[in-house]
């Protein structure tokens, strides 16, 4: 039981999971970064409970709280949370779901089609049922939305499809229906950018950015916002000296963290996220680059996450994955160096006669 789940419990105050927490947990998903709680009481009641609570005008929740998002509700299982899909919840003590939306059929089939007659909500509920499923939604209309969401909005959507299983299906819905070209212009701009069938034979910069999803071995977060954001440097890159985009991964740091702030992604996961989008291209020099050259980058804890992003990146191009090996081989074989008090990190002794100086 979780602390929030307790501290529920201890105010009498009853509550269930709805929308994509139930839904994640019906199909056995692993949770998104946020929880859609109903919770059966008021705003009031809550703010009692919950200090720094806030109020951020979520068209799917009333209130925030830490990674929480609370729907207050009068009674559970009467109230109209927003329509079939959101009305799908969950009692996360007994694991019990109730379908008062009537959609265990298109549950069993994963055939989604939210109906809402709020268009923010139609939006963001439909862009994480999408992560569902593997193919992209066909039928997609152009929804006008009256003001352009808030960061939270924002964040929690950008977030929750990346934490999906299929983050693809849910950015190709949102791009189809318009929002990435109004929200997001920097990721409707890697549509633009022309690749070489040679080097990348899956398709143009959006195309690619969308192919490295499904090289992922698992869903962290760090890594995934920084596959999604690796090449938005591209459509602002110049070609130079035989170089198609040169220096796009200085630019499309610059950009992703201007981007990240704007959504209020937190500032360790831009530092981060940062950092592998400036020297994504690294790994790939890693065994001819001289070793004092590497030295900072390779013994920088974030290095494998980066190889991890090189990896998808590589395997998205249909590339022959010897590079990747390559890059892992010299990473390995300088990492044990390193820790060899007797070895430079090229490999050489240190000192004479084989021992470090500092023995002499």
């Amino acid at each position: 039981m979780s602390e929030l789940d307790q501290q529920l419990r201890d105010a009498g105050i009853a509550f269930l999971e709805y929308g994509i927490t139930a839904l994640d947990a019906y199909y056995d998903e692993l949770p998104r970064p946020f929880r859609l709680i109903a919770a059966q009481c008021t705003v009031i009641d809550l703010a009692r409970i919950f200090k720094d609570l806030e109020f951020p005008g979520l068209p799917y929740a009333d209130a925030s709280w830490e990674d929480a998002r609370f729907i207050c509700v009068e009674r559970l299982g009467e109230d109209d949370l927003g329509g079939p899909w959101l009305n799908f919840s969950r009692d996360p003590r007994l694991g019990t779901f109730f379908d008062r939306g009537g959609i265990y059929e298109m549950l069993r089939g994963r055939t989604f089609a939210p109906r809402f007659s709020n268009p923010d909500r139609e939006l963001f509920d439909t862009a994480l049922l999408s992560t569902l499923i593997e193919e992209p939604l066909q039928r997609v209309r152009t929804i006008e939305l009256t003001s352009s969401p808030s960061p939270l909005y924002q964040r929690d959507l950008i977030l929750g499809m990346l934490a999906g299983p299929h983050p693809a299906s849910g950015f190709e819905y949102l791009k189809r229906c318009g929002f990435v070209a109004r929200e997001w212009p920097e990721l409707a701009q890697l549509d633009d950018v022309d690749h070489s069938k040679e080097f990348h034979p899956e398709g143009n910069g959006w195309t690619h950015t969308m192919q490295t999803f499904s090289y992922r071995k698992d869903r962290d977060l760090t890594l995934s916002l920084a596959l999604l954001l690796h090449d938005i440097g591209k459509p602002e890159s110049r070609s130079r000296a035989g170089k198609r985009f040169d220096k796009h991964a200085e630019l499309g740091a610059k950009r992703a963290a201007t981007f990240m702030s704007r959504l209020g992604v937190s500032a360790k996961m831009r530092e981060t996220v940062e950092f592998l989008i400036r020297y994504h291209m690294m790994p790939a020099a890693l065994p001819v680059l001289p070793v004092q050259k590497t030295r900072a980058l390779i013994s920088d804890v974030r290095f494998p996450i980066l190889l991890e992003l090189f990896r998808c990146d590589e395997f998205s191009s249909f590339k022959d994955p010897e590079r990747y090996y390559e890059a892992c081989g010299a990473y390995h074989v300088i990492k044990k160096n390193l820790k060899n008090p007797y070895r430079n990190a090229d490999g050489s002794k240190k000192g004479g006669n084989g021992r470090s100086a500092s023995h002499f």
